[in-house]
């Protein structure tokens, strides 16, 4: 028996289910507090989500059903009140709203309805892909498409948003639960193959959505893999499907990173223009297949590490203020964070030191360093994009 009054946290939506529903959600016996996430198809996305209770339960429960030591949560109709008792103990009850209460903190700052409307396909679920996506989940965005072919290894941890428990998943599995952990009616699809192999008709439909009336716009194809050829075909498909393109990358070691990005609204390079032209601007030979700067020799010659976790978030985080501002260029409530302002090929600094760089590393001034001067053209037979037809 409990000698304390928990506190029920439960869904606004709660007393819409049907008498006799299993409740489920999380119960923390030591600060007697329960967490109802819905019934078990609303619960189906939650890790470690277990049967906490039943509403309008009939039939008695017998102890095979009774999901803790501590009773049986049992939550009854009052007209249009719920009553919540353990073990016949009645229990405080607070109710959440998803879209109220969960992004509460973003109002004044985010559109709640226009972003979770908003859907972002992920190309590249590793170190920068997974913080993009659950930044962009914190930030209300409500439809994911997660693109990656591999499976989440023990030297990703330090880097990566997913943990021990996830070593030997598939990425876009394990970053698709992470999602529904911040917002469990979030809507995720996941593909795990390289984007190169994706059905374009698979993109098309995310893009359409459940409600084919959306406008395009408010779909965002982000390209966080460590590809050229992998981002050119995001860029592509962006193209051809009209929509905002936005590429974050590292350089080796994370002492630096590149952010580029493009959308239809205006007439602007796409990417494919901008890097055939970008080697003799940075003043270095891109490697067609890497995003870092530097031949497969050189390669070769480099300590090469991908960069500690906290050099990587700087360059991310920069580059999802311009994913949130390209979400909302049509919004004329929205105040732009760098749209704008940064030039459209933006170089991030961590560290000007060439122990960490090399030689690149003395195109900087300073450490921290955004460049804002770098320009980019067009490519020959452009404009218009050669990408669009």
């Amino acid at each position: 028996m409990v000698d304390t009054t928990f506190t029920v946290i439960y869904p606004n939506e709660l007393a819409q289910l049907p008498d006799g529903s299993a409740l489920y959600g999380y119960r923390h016996a030591d600060t007697q507090s329960i967490v109802i996430v819905g019934d078990e198809q609303q619960s189906r996305h939650q890790p470690r989500v277990a049967l906490v209770g039943w509403l309008e339960r009939s039939k008695p429960i017998d102890a095979q059903e009774c999901p803790s030591s501590d009773g049986v949560l049992l939550v009854q109709r009052d007209g249009d009140q719920l009553i919540f008792e353990l073990n016949g103990t009645r229990c405080q009850g607070i109710p959440y709203s998803l879209e109220q209460d969960l992004f509460s903190r973003n109002t004044g700052l985010l559109e709640t309805t226009r972003m979770r409307q908003a859907g972002v396909i992920i190309c590249g679920c590793g170190s920068v892909g997974s913080l993009a996506a659950l930044e962009l989940a914190r930030s209300g965005v409500g439809r994911f498409l997660l693109i990656d072919p591999e499976l989440l290894a023990i030297e990703n941890l330090c880097r990566h948003q997913c943990g021990l428990a996830d070593v030997g998943r598939r990425k876009v599995e394990a970053v698709a639960e992470r999602i529904h952990q911040i917002n469990p009616r979030a809507e995720v699809e996941v593909q795990s193959m390289r984007i190169e192999r994706l059905d374009p008709a698979r993109i098309a439909a995310f893009v359409e959505g459940a409600n084919p009336q959306q406008q395009k716009g408010d779909t965002l194809m982000l390209a966080c893999a460590d590809s050229r050829r992998a981002d050119r075909q995001a860029a592509r498909l962006a193209a051809l499907l009209q929509l905002p393109f936005l590429s974050i990358g590292l350089w080796e070691r994370a002492f630096a990173g590149e952010i580029f990005y493009s959308h239809p609204g205006e007439p602007m390079p796409c990417y494919g223009c901008a890097f055939e032209g970008v080697a003799q601007t940075i003043g270095t030979q891109p490697e067609p297949k890497r995003r870092f700067y530097t031949t497969e020799a050189e390669l070769e010659k480099l300590d090469f590490q991908p960069g500690i976790g906290i050099d990587i978030a700087f360059v991310t985080q920069i580059g999802l203020k311009l994913a949130i501002d390209l979400l909302n260029r049509d919004n004329p409530q929205h105040v732009r964070r760098l749209l704008g302002k940064l030039s459209q090929f933006t170089l991030v600094c961590n560290s000007n030191d060439p122990r960490l760089g090399g030689e690149r590393a003395e195109i900087f001034s300073h450490p921290l360093q955004v460049t804002s001067s770098i320009q980019v053209g067009y490519g020959q037979d452009c404009p218009p994009c050669r990408w669009t037809s």
